[in-house]
């Protein structure tokens, strides 16, 4: 092995405990706001009301679905299409099955109205949950808990450390 070769192995481990470090700090994560990526929303076909499928990331509430800011990335697959190449009309009545990757709660979803910013670009997208269970208590619909197969109660949020 050459020195070269030698003086970078050497140089790239002190730079490895650094990464560790910064990765540990990292308190706008828990702020920022989680969206869907923009290939998360897959049609199942075509016409005036399409049945969609999205996988929610691990750890996403229900609340958080909800949203409209978290349908940002995926709000144009449904918008029309400003020069009507795509979709002549917004898909409003479509249906979004949302499951989880952790499988901890599945809704069926019924887009209400597309969210669009103050130069009518969409940017979210209003939904009702139609399913598939129901709360006894309120008498809503909800999402189910795929565990318990009981309506879906998001996680109370954890208590704030003190420092």
């Amino acid at each position: 092995m050459s020195e070269a070769a030698v003086a970078q192995k050497a140089a790239k481990s002190p730079a490895a405990p650094a990464a560790a470090n910064a990765k540990a700090a990292q308190p706008l994560r828990e702020v920022q706001v989680k969206k869907f990526g923009p290939s998360a929303l897959k049609s199942l076909g075509y016409g005036d009301r399409e049945i969609m499928t999205l996988t929610a990331p691990a750890g996403m509430t229900f609340a958080e679905v909800m949203a409209p800011i978290a349908w940002n990335n995926v709000a144009n697959i449904v918008a029309r299409d400003a020069l009507n190449t795509r979709n002549l009309k917004d898909g409003v009545g479509s249906l979004i099955i949302l499951d989880t990757e952790d499988s901890s709660y599945l809704a069926h979803l019924r887009i209400r109205k597309v969210v669009r910013d103050k130069v009518n670009n969409p940017c979210g997208l209003e939904l009702d949950c139609i399913g598939p269970s129901i709360d006894l208590k309120t008498g809503e619909a909800r999402p189910i808990d795929l565990k318990t197969k009981k309506a879906w109660v998001d996680p109370a949020p954890a208590p704030a450390k003190e420092d």
